[in-house]
């Protein structure tokens, strides 16, 4: 039998217990207080440091290193704990015909016809327009004692597409929900629908709480293999960020969680193996194969969902790879467009990991770029997720340094968005040039425009690195000097490079040029909130001439949801996949060329921006 241990928050009034050798951030996870581990865990970034007290001696650590064998206590900062998490939800989302797989029939007995010799059941058929499965012997066992209930005037039955998977007493057709849900390596966002009247009545949103053990999908699949508990605790943390935010949505829309009887999930193929508990070594190595990459069905409570036992949870179909559900739900968010199907369009999706899809209905090429987290701040000296305190915005083009930080708060670190938007900036100044090397105070006075004279008074050096400092230490939140260093320019280089390669390679696999497309869409977090522009002058994204190029906001998040309302939607989901085949860039032998020349920045000339 296990052993668990407690673990105090004195400042929140909070204690939980966990297992024994459970991590420090693993236990602030479980009490509702997750922490920044961008570097997945591994102890190198320093944003998980906290104070603990053990037998009565008070000590700071990195919480993802310590672990806990005996009780102690845990003294978080507020601004370790009060953070807006910025978590993408909104997306372009297009109607469909309301029609989902749920629905709900009421059945009066006084209108129940019932011939000597006939079922109950049979007479139950004849009163519903399409054609149902014999029911199960637990429901078939509830009907015979809700028939034969003198008190009980009708039963309204629940059907999930053609078959019977619940039965309740008296009229209840009014409450029907169910939720659709997009897996994030990071995040998880959920909406709840009225499936009675087709209304969305509720989004919810939380950090994913496996990023407790790891901001990325191969350091969580390491741990699956490496301990022998692994994948029992990264399903269960995904299915209790889940169960969070289905208690929040019950709690807030005052609604029963016995009428949730239906869920639809998006995720990358990582994420779908981690929530059905199937173990994911085989994803994790080459030929990179997964379990099983058709959807499934399964029933709540297999999973352990906080919602009614018998409800219908559907995981979409991956593509192949690393290119998962969420890539399909994105196509799903984008099916009107089939209707011009001679027109392609490159899809890119930017989030944790990088997703490619380039063509039209008839014919689809999909591939995984490995860009790592490093545009989601890990393995960034300063990076951070996009939350209080990140700069998000940075301009340098009057010859200062102008940031904007969400929650106006004094800055913390940098996110994604800002990262993007400072390379760029560096670029355009010349304080890095193409090669990505970043020029010394010196060296850059001698070559600098007049105008940006200024900035070389931010470049310096830090334990004999490179250094351009965005905000000084007595300005910052933790009075330290917040800055870009060389080494952070090569992991956005690398970062860049492989997303970049994987599209022109898609391309070319594809027979096409860029000039063919009609558009180039962004999907997922990091794509909405970058400058489109800016990625495209540091060559993160392609640019081809008339080709425009626009967001999509969280289309996962939008695709999952249409799948979820429309019978239509899943009819056209087999068809869909079928004409997508998945490329494994990783085997093209033009990729290690491509991919080193790309991560350089394209050849620019210091302006007057």
């Amino acid at each position: 039998m296990s052993q668990k241990v407690k673990i105090s928050f004195p400042i929140q009034q909070k204690q939980v217990f966990i297992e024994k050798g459970a991590t420090v951030a693993t236990a602030c996870m479980s009490a509702g207080f997750p922490l920044d581990l961008v570097c997945g865990g591994k102890g190198k970034c320093g944003k998980c440091s906290v104070e603990i007290e053990r037998n009565g001696l008070r000590e700071t650590t990195l919480a993802c290193q310590e672990k806990v064998y005996s009780e102690l206590k845990v003294f978080l900062r507020e601004n370790q704990i009060k953070k807006t998490i910025k978590v993408l939800t909104e997306n372009d989302f297009s109607e469909c015909v309301f029609n989902p797989s749920l629905k709900k029939v009421y059945i009066d007995k006084k209108s129940l016809d019932m011939p000597i010799g006939f079922g109950i059941w049979e007479s139950i058929t004849q009163h519903l327009d399409f054609k149902v499965e014999t029911p199960s012997l637990s429901l078939a066992q509830k009907l015979a004692f809700l028939q034969n209930d003198e008190d009980v005037y009708g039963m309204t039955l629940i059907f999930y597409n053609e078959q019977l998977i619940g039965i309740e007493d008296g009229n209840t057709i009014d409450k029907l929900y169910g939720f659709a849900i997009d897996i994030g390596t990071t995040t998880v966002a959920a909406y709840l629908y009225n499936l009675t009247s087709g209304e969305r009545i509720g989004v919810y949103s939380s950090l994913n709480g496996q990023i407790a053990e790891g901001a990325d999908i191969i350091t969580r699949i390491v741990a699956c293999i490496n301990r022998p508990d692994g994948l029992n605790v990264l399903q269960n943390e995904i299915i209790e960020t889940i169960n969070s935010l289905l208690r929040e949505a019950v709690t807030e829309q005052k609604i029963d969680k016995q009428h949730i009887y239906t869920m639809v999930l998006c995720g990358n193929s990582a994420m779908q193996h981690l929530f059905l508990g199937l173990y994911p070594e085989s994803l994790g190595k080459a030929p990179f194969v997964s379990i099983i990459k058709s959807d499934m069905t399964v029933k709540a409570e297999q999973l352990g969902l906080d919602m009614n036992t018998e409800s219908m949870v559907h995981f979409l179909p991956l593509i192949g790879g690393f290119v998962g559900a969420d890539t399909t739900a994105v196509l799903l968010s984008l099916l009107e467009l089939g209707k011009d199907s001679d027109e392609k369009k490159l899809i890119i999706d930017l989030g944790t990991n990088g997703e490619i899809v380039v063509g039209n209905r008839s014919k689809m090429l999909a591939a995984s770029t490995a860009a790592g987290p490093a545009l989601e701040g890990a393995g960034i000296k300063f990076g951070m997720r996009g939350t209080n305190g990140a700069i998000e915005r940075v301009d340098l083009c009057n010859g200062k340094i102008e940031l904007k930080v969400i929650m106006d708060e004094k800055p913390q670190g940098i996110c994604g968005s800002g990262l993007i938007d400072v390379i760029a900036e560096m670029l355009k100044v010349g304080i890095i040039n193409e090669n990505g090397r970043l020029l010394k105070r010196e060296e850059y006075l001698a070559k600098c425009l007049p105008l940006y004279r200024g900035l070389a008074d931010y470049l310096t050096e830090v334990d004999g690195i490179s250094v351009f400092i965005l905000v000084p230490s007595e300005k910052s939140q933790h009075g330290k000097d917040i800055y870009i260093s060389q080494k952070d320019i090569r992991a956005v280089q690398l970062a860049k490079g492989a997303i970049y390669t994987g599209c022109m390679l898609l391309l070319k696999e594809y027979g096409i040029s860029g000039k063919e497309l009609k558009e180039i869409l962004i999907a997922g977090a990091f794509g909405n909130y970058i400058d489109v522009k800016k990625g495209q002058y540091i060559g993160l994204l392609p640019s081809f001439e008339g080709v425009p190029v626009r967001s999509i906001g969280n289309a996962a998040g939008a695709g999952v949801q249409r799948f979820l309302l429309s019978r239509e939607i899943q009819n056209q989901t087999a068809d869909l996949i079928k004409n997508i085949s998945h490329i494994e860039l990783a085997l093209n032998p033009d990729f290690r060329n491509e991919y080193f020349k790309n991560v350089n920045f394209p050849k620019h000339k210091p302006t007057n921006c």
